[in-house]
């Protein structure tokens, strides 16, 4: 991983090189087959398409397979899948996910509205719909739905925050406390400043392969994927038949676990999507782990375990590939202050993109 923050003196290509030529050297200097790339908007922010061949030349890897995957919030996850599905052909041996994105290369109003693209842009675009405000919608309606108080979402919030001073890759590290929460502005009632997650520039990857091929040295670091899926629904709000269920997130759960062969109680870690505090209450409730109108009471799971979108900083589609680098992190016993208790040995890795409309599942284990 690279920090995420605002990277006035790297470009998007510096960035991917960067982080891709960390994660070979992490894994004992494999040399790798293929590249990957989550990315969401290059093209409009940086005026930059083929990130393919752009960042993997600057990576020092001319001549290899290389291409871009688009996936909104999920990006880096769409890459990391690829990678897995093209290892596990048989077809690649060895297989880099990257996630990356450049957000200060613009004014904040500009990247807002190339964020809002990830919307449907004919029916909520065009008549100015924000993901914010789609955000500030569903919440509004599930607060309605359940005779609940804006203040269901101070908890999570606050525990992204927490963990996100432990962790110095980190954009906000300074925390904040349940007074500074409730004199929040509020930009999107009910969603206040800290209920919603900031954009940012930040670069991670990983490297993906068969286990013979890892050097004998690093095999002690090594983490499985035992399972993986993708699953979408309706990406306007008006074609959802319930706007209270992210049944995206639901399917691509059910799925990854059943390929894993395992089930929720069986994970030690959960990385759920926070872009927003309550994308964190619709997927606890869609994956089984909360029941509709409690997704909000998560005093007894550790969510975010390194600050998650809102306390890391959201570097659109790099930061699912920073869900799951943390996640390795933290099933090596290598996450430092962030580090959980009891080290996992299998976890849950949910990424989400569009207000819920895509949902990527991994999950990992020794």
């Amino acid at each position: 991983m690279l920090p995420v923050g605002e990277h006035w003196d790297l470009s998007l290509r510096t960035l991917g090189a960067r982080a891709v030529r960390k994660a070979l050297a992490d894994s004992g200097n494999l040399q790798p087959d293929a590249i990957y790339i989550g990315n969401g908007l290059a093209n409009i922010l940086s005026h930059q398409a083929n990130l393919g061949a752009l960042i993997s030349d600057e990576a020092g890897f001319p001549g290899i397979e290389s291409c871009t995957f688009e996936a909104a919030g999920a990006s880096g996850a769409a890459a990391f899948r690829a990678a897995c599905m093209a290892v596990q052909s048989g077809l690649v041996d060895i297989a880099i996910a990257l996630g990356v994105e450049k957000i200060t290369e613009c004014d904040g109003s500009t990247a807002q509205a190339a964020q809002d693209l990830i919307l449907n842009y004919e029916f909520e675009g065009t008549n100015g719909l924000t993901v914010s405000a789609g955000a500030a919608i569903i919440a509004q309606r599930y607060l309605s739905e359940y005779h609940l108080d804006r203040s269901v979402f101070q908890n999570i919030a606050l525990q992204s925050y927490q963990h996100a001073q432990g962790n110095p890759y980190a954009m906000y590290r300074n925390g904040i406390t349940e007074a500074i929460y409730q004199k929040q502005p509020m930009k999107n009632h009910p969603l206040g400043l800290f209920d919603v997650s900031s954009l940012a520039d930040g670069a991670a990857a990983l490297v993906v392969t068969r286990e013979e091929l890892i050097p004998e040295e690093s095999r002690d670091d090594m983490i499985r994927v035992l399972g993986s899926a993708n699953a979408i629904a309706p990406l306007s709000l008006h074609d959802r038949h319930q706007l209270l269920q992210y049944r995206a997130a639901s399917q691509s759960a059910a799925s990854a676990l059943r390929k894993a062969g395992l089930s929720l109680s069986n994970m030690d870690l959960l990385e759920i999507w926070d872009a927003h505090a309550i994308d964190v209450v619709l997927a606890m409730e869609a994956i089984g782990l909360a029941i509709e109108g409690e997704g909000w009471q998560t005093d007894m799971t550790t969510l975010s375990s390194m600050g998650g979108c809102l306390g890391r900083g959201n570097p659109l589609g790099a930061s699912s590939a920073y869900q799951l680098v943390e996640t390795v992190l933290q099933m090596r016993g290598e996450a430092g202050a962030c580090q959980i208790g009891n080290l996992p040995k299998t976890a849950f890795v949910q990424s989400l993109g569009g207000l819920g409309s895509t949902a990527i599942t991994h999950i990992l284990g020794h």
